[in-house]
């Protein structure tokens, strides 16, 4: 369970339905990663921490003990749902760096132009 993170949350007034939509998840979703039941990825870490405007040692527990020996402790961990978090994640990345490269290529030919 991730108490230090629930707290935090509790003390500043941010309700689960905020977090969860900070991560782009549903508030079950949310409250089971809260808990401990599902994977926090270190992005995530990341969000969490900066809406509360704290440091991410502040909420961070390792949450790793969902696994033990390479098996799965918890059957309310959903590996499917994280890799698809993780693909929406990079899918979003992907068409952020793309217009980034389409941008450098429209300003390097402008500057070949000139």
């Amino acid at each position: 369970m991730n108490t230090k993170l629930q707290q935090l949350r509790i003390q500043k007034q941010i309700l689960q339905e905020d977090m969860a939509d900070l991560l782009g998840v549903k508030q079950s979703t949310y409250s089971r990663k809260e808990r401990g039941q599902i994977y926090i990825m270190m992005r995530e870490w990341e969000l969490m921490a900066r809406l509360m405007d704290v440091e991410i040692e502040d909420i961070y527990q390792d949450n790793d003990h969902s696994f033990i020996s390479g098996r799965i402790k918890n059957s309310f961990l959903s590996i499917p749902e994280m890799v698809l978090e993780d693909l929406e994640y990079l899918k979003k990345e992907n068409s952020r760096l793309k217009k980034i490269i389409n941008q450098l290529r429209r300003e390097k030919r402008k500057s070949s132009e000139d």
